[in-house]
Parts: C-alpha cells; structure tokens; sequence
C-alpha cells in the first residue's frame, strides 16, 4: 500500500508536468484542440489500460508486465529526449507561433 501510495505519487506529478508541457508545443490557434485530442488519447488508454494488462498477465505472467512498461517507458524517454523542445525561459509565440 505504502509502495503504491509513492508510485501513485510521482505518477501524478509526471502527469501534472506533461499537461504543463504539452500546451505548449501546439501553435497558439489550435492549442486547445491539441490539448483536448491529447487528454483524450489518455482517456483512451486509461480504459484499454487495464484489458491489456489482463491480457498480458494471463498470457506472460506479472514480470512481463513490468517489462512491456519498461519498454514503453524507455522508448517515451528516448522520444522526448531526441524531439521534445526546450521550453525553459522562452515566450510562447517563440516556441510555437
């Protein structure tokens, strides 16, 4: 319970960075709409999330599990560490006009 409590804890902080993040990559005309179509891919994966879990722990065991995270966790490091843009300290009409 404690072990989850934390991991729930930097999950919603990582989250609360990428809804901080994301508005502003989209150019200021269409901010909005690349905010909504991104909250609803998470809506989206928020409901498959738990089948697909299922399916794997029925398939491959919990250590699977964990490893397909893993994956897709280091696979989103790499993405954003070879496409994300440094927003630190510029206007937003500078980074996305």
């Amino acid at each position: 319970m404690i072990g989850a409590s934390v991991s729930y804890f930097f999950i919603a902080s990582c989250a609360t960075a990428l809804y901080l993040y994301t508005p502003e990559l989209y150019p200021t005309r269409v901010r909005a709409f690349g905010v909504s179509v991104a909250s609803a891919w998470l809506r989206l994966a928020s409901a498959a999330g738990p089948v697909i879990v299922g399916a794997i722990v029925a398939d491959g065991g919990l250590n699977v599990v964990f490893g397909v995270f893993a994956v897709l966790a280091l696979l989103g490091s790499i993405v954003t560490a070879v496409l994300g843009v440094e927003t630190k300290g510029r206007a937003l009409e500078e980074i996305s006009p």
